[in-house]
C-alpha cells in the first residue's frame, strides 16, 4: 500500500481550488474525491487524476466551496488511506 499524502491542503484560486501536499514517492497517481459538504459519503471521485502537487481543479464559480480527500494510487494499482478532508472556496 503506497503512503498517503502528507500534509494535504486547498486553497482558493480564481476559478476553481488548487490542491497541494506531499506527494508520495511510492505512488504514481492520486484519486480526488470532491463534496460541496464536509461528507465522504457525498463525495465524487474527480476524472482526473493528478500526477503531482500542486493540481489546480478549475470550473468552479466564485463563492463555491468543496471539500477534497485524496488518495495515493501505487504502480501496482494499490491504494492508500485517504487523507483529508481540506476545504476551500473559489475566487
Amino acid at each position: 500500500m503506497p503512503a498517503t499524502v502528507s500534509v494535504p491542503t486547498v486553497t482558493g484560486i480564481v476559478g476553481g481550488v488548487r490542491l497541494s501536499g506531499g506527494f508520495p514517492t511510492d505512488a504514481v497517481r492520486l484519486q480526488v474525491f470532491e463534496a460541496s459538504s464536509n461528507s465522504l459519503a457525498a463525495a465524487v471521485k474527480l476524472a482526473t487524476e493528478p500526477t503531482s502537487l500542486f493540481w489546480d481543479r478549475i470550473g468552479l464559480t466564485t463563492g463555491q466551496t468543496r471539500w477534497y480527500w485524496l488518495r495515493s494510487v501505487s504502480a501496482e494499482g494499490n491504494v492508500s488511506a485517504l487523507a483529508g478532508p481540506v476545504t476551500a472556496t473559489a475566487l
